[in-house]
């Protein structure tokens, strides 16, 4: 009895029309959206592996270029004897309280001895900012109103970075904007 229901099975399913099976739109979106990104991958490669390396050379020269230290290109300029400008780094504004109820407002830019600012530098930029305020909160406003005291603190700002850099980078110091009230 039990074949006989196993070859019943087999008979129906035999004369049963076959149905076709459908491809699903989700795995046709797949395909074609898998074709679209190797399209582009390849046209992308070969731009960039095909492309003229003149063009690409002229393109990395424009973008250096773009970045160029102050004074760097002007060692021609100067006279026998003169001694042309190292970089220059500008700092931001510092405003600092000083004696009594008095505070200064000071715009620092350091030169450097070479045309180019050491990553020593850059990586210490905080503790040297840090190193300013200090100096400056221990000044008074008397002896920054002389130009003998402004002096002093360009030496000492000088002293002082060249402190935490463990080297002797900075040249000098100067005040873009020197306010005390």
């Amino acid at each position: 009895m039990i074949d006989e229901r196993d070859e019943d099975n087999k008979e129906a399913a035999a004369n049963e029309p076959q149905v076709k099976k459908k491809i699903s739109i989700p795995l046709i979106v797949g395909v074609v959206a898998s074709l679209v990104l190797l399209v582009g991958a390849s046209v992308v490669a070969f731009i960039f592996f095909f492309s003229d390396e003149k063009q690409m050379d002229d393109n990395l020269a424009l973008q250096s270029e773009e970045i160029v230290v102050e004074g760097y290109h002007d060692e021609d300029e100067w006279d026998e004897g003169e001694e042309a400008l190292g970089a220059i780094f500008p700092l931001d504004t510092f405003i600092v309280n000083i004696s009594e109820s008095h505070y200064i407002r000071a715009q620092i830019q350091l030169e450097f001895f070479s045309r180019d600012i050491s990553t020593r530098f850059y990586s210490r930029v905080v503790p040297i900012r840090n190193a300013i305020i200090s100096l400056l909160m221990a000044q008074d406003k008397e002896e920054l109103l002389t130009p003998r005291g402004q002096e002093n603190l360009r030496i000492d700002i000088r002293e002082k970075v060249n402190e935490v850099l463990r080297r002797e980078e900075v040249k000098s110091v100067y005040f873009t904007q020197y306010v005390i009230q």
